[in-house]
């Protein structure tokens, strides 16, 4: 750990190096170490200065580890880009770029075969297209995407937030057998014109436990005559335009344990249909109208409720 500018420091045989706020002064001095397994970078934002960073500690080819959030590498015509040389980093198992001020992810990604998580979240929209097809060992996937996402034979994959629900249609839904935790959002920057999504859409990730919608298009109902069951989903976060929740929503969502329902525009009470939820320990109604004078719950409803919230 590198946090004392005064201290005697030594990365010689280390594996595992981290450090706190002074990452100018770190790379000033050029510590070398060829057997280091684990780069890690904690504390405030702060600028690079200089090319150390990229002509010694990107040139270490054993990485496996390389978290640089926080960090803002310097801008490449008036944008922020990440240096070439992590494209060459191959045996990179995590890559942390949160809160970088990027907006778009370079090509190269795509050599990071063994990649298991990309962390790109606290940054701009990335609009552009990210092929991520040679990526199959991937695991989660976090940023703001909202350009198409080119996802292969991923069925590793557990964590996708958060993509544009266009970039969700565009998707084969079919290879995310092991996903956990989903967040689709609408964007302005692309034309939503034609994508609706509704609980059908969701129905092939059969080990799905987190659920975030932020989208104006999604009903929470399917087209199907068959009634979409999610099983295994404990937790579901909606800010859509619903004026109604389904009267059977104990029956679609029997283990759900988490509700937040946000700026929704209800014509009813709610609480008849989210009473029945058996396993419902936290509820929250965030932002939402509702023009009636009362709410009623029965003595029989919420059985396991903890909190209830609204705000």
């Amino acid at each position: 750990v590198y946090n004392d500018p005064v201290a005697q420091y030594s990365s010689a045989t280390c594996r595992r190096e981290e450090v706190h706020h002074q990452i100018n002064r770190y790379l000033s001095e050029k510590h070398r170490n060829k057997r280091m397994r684990s780069f890690l970078f904690f504390g405030e934002s702060e600028d690079l200065v200089g090319r150390d960073f990229e002509t010694i500690y990107l040139k270490l080819k054993l990485l496996r580890v390389l978290d640089l959030g926080g960090v803002r590498f310097p801008c490449e015509e008036e944008k922020r880009s990440l240096p070439e040389v992590i494209g060459d980093l191959i045996h990179l198992r995590y890559l942390g770029i949160a809160d970088t001020f990027l907006s778009n992810l370079p090509a190269f990604i795509s050599n990071l075969r063994f990649l298991q998580t990309l962390d790109a979240s606290g940054n701009e929209s990335i609009r552009q297209t990210i092929d991520l097809r040679n990526l199959t060992s991937l695991r989660h996937v976090i940023g703001k995407f909202v350009g198409e996402l080119l996802i292969g034979d991923t069925v590793n994959l557990q964590t996708l937030r958060s993509i544009s629900s266009y970039s969700w249609s565009k998707l084969n839904h079919e290879v995310f057998i092991n996903l956990r935790d989903l967040e689709i959002f609408d964007s302005m920057w692309v034309d939503q014109r034609g994508v609706s999504l509704d609980l059908s859409s969701f129905s092939k990730p059969k080990n799905l436990r987190a659920l975030t919608l932020k989208v104006s298009t999604f009903k929470l109902s399917s087209e199907s005559e068959e009634t979409v069951r999610f099983q295994t989903l404990v937790e579901l976060t909606l800010r859509c335009d619903i004026r109604r929740p389904p009267k059977d929503m104990d029956v679609i969502f029997p283990s759900l344990e988490s509700l937040t329902l946000v700026r929704l525009c209800l014509e009813e009470g709610p609480m008849p249909a989210l009473e029945k939820l058996q396993r419902l320990e936290d509820l929250s109604l965030t932002n939402c109208s509702y023009s009636e004078a009362k709410m009623s719950i029965s003595a029989q409803g919420f059985s396991r409720l903890n909190k209830l919230e609204l705000f």
